[in-house]
């Protein structure tokens, strides 16, 4: 769940999104800002200030409603002053209530996420609720955090990931420091971007949005934001759906440890069955014949126009088509014959999908600089255990275990972890996926025993989250959930 700046990033982002929202930023050039930020005064000496600031939505993008609201940088010191939060809403003509919504991250952009909500929501949500995403705290439009220019951001992910003698573990540290002084620079305040905040900051949507509870859908690192809240405001969950589930009680390692073991699965899963094609390249010893392929690219990239595709870019296409099995088996598929005869333009633009690159080089958000600074806000650094890493994970492994250097660089903020159950008073669902390459399976069946009032969806298949993904078991029951209050009697069993 980390980037570093030269090493690979495997995060819970929603692939989903990725392929399917327009990007807003493609629209922020063409029209005035709708999320300039509002300059009402307001009574900031105290929180309820800011639940009771002015709140108003303005026109934007053709059918929908943009608004900015105010949070405090620093919950414990109000005087340290505000961040501006970017919120947008597609209203339904006949809605029941908000449904709030997050598509993963950290980085995800919540506005993109609702922006997208015809290809991100099944009819029935979107005729039921009026669907609010907001970009969480450094975030897209959420003063954004910044690191790096796009000619950097390239550099980054198409460096060598990791390690192979003490004086490169030198060089990444040196250049880990760098990155994290180059934050400091550019961004105050930079340690309290965390996730906990962020789920203050929620509170403080729902009740601008004057809603008495919380109705939530979040997917992937959603969840952990959603589970977050639940502690913290446990009185004000509503109807929460947490889909690829994260395990919130897991130190930094064990993440990245049971990521890259999910990859790797994910990857056998996606070889077993492209062996079954007659134009499937893979044979054998498929991870081997992989890794010799990636040892190829680590001494020498392969040319595409004037890029080249390194063994990491490498690494990002085949982790972004590994969260789809519908589109992206069988666009990993070519791109792998592809690039076993010589072309590496498929995989580099698989690779392009995940990192959010376009065609002339620009990158559509922050999500990098995003992803480092609050995950290692959320999570103290763990030492680093190279071999214990790659034994699980032969494929994955080495190019996430080093993943956590950044943190030892950045502020250190006070972190707010979850070590024992939440007791709830509404019902809520975890939906977990049994080959979820992003968020293992076992995340889930841990984070529906931290959430004791929950039900646990278990999607038996391939592919990152379960809801809005083919299946009608999962579907009808989330919406039955959401819209009716009903849910299920005891755990419930679906196929994807």
């Amino acid at each position: 769940m980390r980037i570093n700046k030269v090493t690979l990033r495997v995060i819970a982002l929603s692939a989903v999104l990725v392929l399917l929202a327009l990007p807003l930023s493609n629209l922020l050039v063409k029209s005035a800002d709708p999320f300039k930020p509002s300059k009402v005064k307001f009574d900031s000496s105290s929180i309820s200030g800011y639940y009771n600031q002015n709140f108003n939505w303005n026109d934007c993008y053709g059918g929908f409603l943009c608004a900015t609201f105010k949070v405090p940088i620093d919950y414990d010191n109000l005087e340290l002053g505000e961040f501006d939060i970017a919120v947008m809403k597609h209203q339904a003509p006949n809605a029941i209530g908000n449904l709030v919504v997050n598509p993963g991250g950290p980085g995800g952009s919540g506005v993109d996420y609702a922006y997208s909500y015809e290809s991100a929501f099944t009819s029935a949500i979107q005729e039921s609720f009026n669907i609010v995403g907001f970009d969480p705290r450094g975030v897209g439009r959420s003063t954004p955090i910044e690191c790096l220019s796009d000619a950097e951001t390239d550099e980054a992910y198409a460096a060598s990931a990791y390690p192979e003698n003490e004086a490169e573990i030198a060089k990444m540290r040196q250049e880990s420091k760098a990155f994290a002084e180059s934050c400091n620079n550019e961004n105050k305040f930079l340690k309290f971007y965390s996730t906990a905040n962020a789920a203050r900051d929620m509170d403080i949507l729902r009740a601008l949005l004057g809603d008495a509870k919380l109705n939530f859908l979040g997917k992937s690192y959603g969840t952990y934001l959603g589970t977050l809240y639940a502690k913290l405001f446990p009185e004000k969950v509503g109807k929460f759906v947490l889909d690829g589930a994260v395990d919130p009680t897991i130190n930094s390692l064990e993440q990245t440890l049971q990521q890259a073991v999910g990859f790797d699965s994910a990857f056998v899963a996606f070889a077993n069955d492209c062996v079954k094609d007659a134009n499937c390249v893979l044979k054998g010893d498929v991870i081997a014949q992989i890794q010799g392929k990636l040892a190829e690219l680590h001494k020498e990239p392969v040319k595409v126009g004037n890029r080249k595709l390194t063994e990491s870019l490498a690494m990002y296409g085949i982790a972004m088509a590994l969260y789809d099995q519908e589109y992206g088996w069988p666009s990993l598929r070519s791109a792998l014959k592809d690039l076993f005869n010589g072309e590496g333009k498929p995989l580099l633009d698989l690779a392009d999908a995940y990192t959010g690159r376009d065609s002339n080089g620009n990158y559509q958000s922050n999500d990098a600089e995003a992803l480092t600074v609050i995950s290692c806000a959320d999570f103290p650094p763990s030492e680093i255990k190279i071999d214990d890493v790659v034994a699980a994970a032969p494929l994955f492994g080495k190019y996430v275990a080093y993943a956590d250097i950044n943190c030892e660089y950045l502020p250190k903020p006070k972190y707010e972890l979850i070590s024992k159950p939440i007791n709830l008073d509404s019902e809520v669902l975890v939906i977990g996926t049994t080959n979820d390459p992003a968020t293992p399976y076992r995340w889930a069946v841990k984070l529906a025993e931290v959430l004791v009032n929950s039900k646990l969806i278990s999607v038996s298949g391939d592919g990152h989250t379960g809801y809005n993904r083919g299946s009608d078991c999962v579907d009808q029951t989330v919406e039955k959930y959401l819209i009716s209050g009903v849910i299920p009697a005891q755990n419930l069993a679906c196929s994807a």
